[in-house]
């Protein structure tokens, strides 16, 4: 019997970058470099409908063969995976694990009572912030666990970082949404260049366009000024290569349950401070004036302010270089993943 499988987005034999790939990819990988690939199972959700005829046969052989069971479900997901191997494991009896990607289980626990009732069977559930194990310990869950984002990067050293001259470059680095404030970063920058007469800041955005919103962003996009542009997806072991050629990085998330979000991290490891919401995750990370800058959820005039003040005194954010540095060493992937081995069989 082997010791672990992992049932998550892994999108085998794609390019996917979005969030929930991304984390499902890196704790697998560090899963197997730390107790051995030879341990170590992957089971792919992807596939939609033909996922869903093939997942009895596939929880089946997964509790038949290993000795714990990692699930990380999308929020679409969840409510049909938790439930099912949580009733399957009935006959079994192994480890069940639930690796949470984003900041939404609180309030789904609350609003949907089959899913609360599986979720309190899983042996741990396992949370990227502290306002997510906060919520869900104030609902009663004495199984979850507190193990932030991570991701295997390498921290530049204080000397590789450099400052910034005029235009500064800023971009977006998340998927490309209205939920995540891509058209608040637009008319932030636009409105900064216009307050202050001339072209101080040019915006780069990066992600994968969110489906169902591709006709809303190409409109958007075609009455831009040449300053703004879209850069595609980034490969996503390439993130902190790229954001060091930014001035900052700009995380205007409109998801007061927005989880952990790796291109904090990112951001971070490559010396460049993040100018984002100020919802729990990123009160979390950021602290601010330190490592980066928080401005009010929504205010596209509180935003602007920011950025004006950091056009007026680039050294401002400068100075916040090797807090970000310190700050990224935390959150390595060799550390935290104890967290997650600590509880294996």
């Amino acid at each position: 019997m082997k010791k672990v499988a992992i049932l998550g987005h892994f999108a085998i034999g794609t390019d996917k970058a979005n969030g929930q790939t991304i984390k499902t990819k890196i704790v697998g990988a560090t899963l197997r470099q730390e107790i051995g690939e030879e341990h170590v199972d992957y089971f792919d959700t992807m596939g939609g409908w033909a996922f869903l005829l093939k997942m009895p046969f596939i929880m089946i052989s997964m509790l038949q063969n290993h000795a714990n069971i990692i699930i990380m479900p999308a929020y679409k997901g969840v409510h049909v995976i938790a439930p099912f191997i949580v009733l399957l494991n009935l006959l079994f009896h192994r480890k069940l694990h639930y690796v949470v990607i984003g900041g939404w289980l609180p309030e789904y626990v609350v609003k949907y009572p089959i899913l609360r009732l599986a979720v309190r069977r899983i042996h741990a559930v396992y949370v990227e912030t502290q306002y997510m194990f906060n919520a869900l310990a104030h609902e009663g869950f004495k199984n979850v666990r507190l193990m932030p984002n991570f991701k295997p990067i390498t921290i530049k050293s204080e000397k590789d970082i450099y400052n910034h001259s005029m235009p500064l470059s800023l971009c977006t680095f998340s998927r490309v949404m209205k939920e995540k404030g891509i058209e608040d970063a637009i008319l932030a920058v636009k409105k900064c260049n216009e307050a202050l007469g001339h072209i101080v800041f040019r915006l780069d955005i990066y992600g994968l366009i969110q489906k169902g919103q591709e006709q809303w962003f190409e409109q958007l996009m075609s009455c831009q000024p040449t300053e703004i542009a879209y850069r595609g997806i980034a490969p996503f072991d390439k993130s902190s290569e790229i954001l060091g050629n930014y001035f900052a990085l700009l995380f205007p998330t409109h998801f007061w349950t927005e989880g952990f979000p790796g291109t904090l991290i990112d951001a971070m490891s490559a010396g460049v401070p993040p100018i984002a919401s100020d919802c729990p995750s990123c009160r979390e990370l950021i602290d601010d004036s330190i490592t980066g800058v928080l401005f009010p959820m929504n205010n596209v005039e509180q935003l602007t302010e920011q950025l004006i003040k950091c056009a007026q005194n680039p050294d401002f954010i400068n100075a916040m270089r090797p807090a970000c540095l310190r700050k990224a060493s935390k959150f390595l992937p060799e550390e935290i993943i104890k967290t997650l081995t600590s509880e294996l069989d």
